[in-house]
């Protein structure tokens, strides 16, 4: 009978623990969510409903789009101009400056602030696995309305802020355009005249190559205003060089026209003193070229004589090259490159003895200067106006680079369906738990009593 009380007394000692109040009080707490079930369930259904609302109400502040880079430099991260490309500049300071200026916010908000609008995300490709360096041409740029701009359209902000980028994408990254800057700078009237018509011609050349290079990506293009082709701009260059600066070179040739008379001098010289050297070496090389080919067994040719079919699979004796067919070229090399080098021995010579002799007054000086000042001026106006006809191109092709599509979010992500429901589970977890402690408090309360 002592051995069944001190059993009871046990149990009821051990009901009345800590462990054994959080069991009832549980066990309390499922019973009442299971005689409540229609009160959940309702309760949650409620609370997920706001939180899908309230999602909704967000996303009407959002706009999003698509940006895709559509050139061949961009699946190696870069821009048309071989740049590194980095998405992240649609949030620098130049385009938020240039989007308030578009959007009519100046004083209103800073560029900082503004940027804090824009989201960037990289459209990766789902199926890609997440350990291979993928570079994506696609990004998901999104703007909400908050802030100084909360009461603008979301959809509205996009639009400019896609404007703006274009423009600053275009006039950064579209082309390079540095070759069509003519400064004055680069003529420098204080050094010879020969040098002058040098600048000239090579700045003349480099404008030629560019014209031709736009003329062979498309050759009837021409400028919407004033209809100035690439074939025509390609031409104004070559008369310039056949022209303008042979005249000028004639000019000061013939008069002899110099600053540094010793000084042009010991530079021709020394030019000319280094081709014959250089003569001299590659003579040296086409004749010790020619004494190996005489040297060479002609038996030794019957050797490489092999048999071969042609198209019509006839055979015939192919002959293949040997040492003296290599001979032979490497000889032919060295002798076009000694006769270039006589030329411009001779071509010195001429210059040294020309400047030597001749006493030019000033009026031929002025004359001189007043057709480089007046080439300078054609040379600047060519400049213009290829690039002028250049941006016009440039600006039609390089709108294709930049593509920009509607970010049709879905019913789900639009009111968050899945954001929603966790934190619906979330809340009514945290419910559960309220009662749970309350009904923990409340047995402890009683076995106290």
């Amino acid at each position: 009978m002592q051995d069944i009380n001190k059993s009871k007394t046990y149990r009821n000692t051990a009901s009345s623990g800590i462990p054994g109040r959080g069991w009832e009080s549980l066990r309390g707490a499922l019973e009442l969510v299971r005689k409540r079930k229609l009160i959940v369930i309702a309760a949650f259904v409620l609370v997920f409903a706001v939180l899908c609302g309230c999602h909704y109400l967000m996303n009407l502040r959002t706009a999003g789009t698509v940006l895709s880079l559509d050139y061949e430099e961009a699946s190696q991260g870069l821009a048309p101009n071989r740049t590194r490309f980095n998405i992240y500049e649609i949030r620098s300071g130049e385009v938020m400056e240039r989007l308030i200026e578009y959007a009519g916010l100046e004083g209103q908000i800073t560029p900082a602030e503004l940027s804090e609008c824009i989201s960037i995300k990289a459209a990766h490709n789902e199926t890609i696995s997440g350990n291979v360096n993928y570079i994506s041409t696609s990004f998901v740029i999104r703007f909400t309305s908050k802030g100084a701009v909360r009461n603008r359209s979301a959809d509205d902000m996009l639009a400019l802020l896609c404007k703006v980028y274009r423009e600053y994408f275009v006039e950064h990254y579209g082309f390079n355009h540095s070759v069509l800057s003519f400064d004055v700078n680069d003529l420098k009237f204080n050094d010879e005249y020969l040098m002058t018509a040098d600048l000239l011609e090579l700045k003349c050349g480099q404008l030629e190559k560019y014209v031709q290079l736009r003329k062979r990506e498309s050759k009837n293009y021409s400028d919407p205003e004033t209809g100035t082709t690439f074939s025509a701009l390609e031409q104004r260059a070559k008369n310039f060089y056949t022209y303008d600066i042979a005249k000028l070179r004639s000019y000061i040739i013939e008069n002899g026209i110099v600053n540094d008379r010793s000084g042009m001098d010991t530079m021709l010289s020394y030019k000319a003193r280094m081709d014959r050297l250089m003569y001299n070496k590659l003579i040296a090389a086409y004749d010790e070229d020619n004494r190996g080919i005489e040297l060479y067994d002609t038996a030794m040719s019957a050797i490489v004589m092999i048999p071969t079919q042609d198209q019509t699979m006839q055979y015939y004796m192919s002959r293949t090259k040997t040492g003296m067919d290599n001979m032979a070229l490497h000889a032919d090399a060295q002798l076009i490159g000694a006769t270039e080098r006589m030329e411009r021995i001779e071509y010195d010579t001429y210059l040294m003895e020309k400047f030597r002799k001749s006493r030019p007054d000033p009026k031929q000086k002025e004359k001189a200067d007043a057709m480089i000042h007046q080439m300078q001026t054609s040379l600047e106006k060519l400049a213009a106006d290829i690039q002028m006809v250049d941006s016009s191109y440039t600006s039609t092709k390089a709108r294709d680079y930049l593509g920009f599509s509607e970010d049709d979010a879905g019913v789900a992500e639009r009111f968050g369906l899945a954001l929603s429901f966790l934190c619906a589970v979330l809340i009514l977890s945290a419910a559960f738990i309220c009662v749970f402690l309350y009904k923990l408090l409340s047995k402890k309360k009683e076995n106290e009593a």
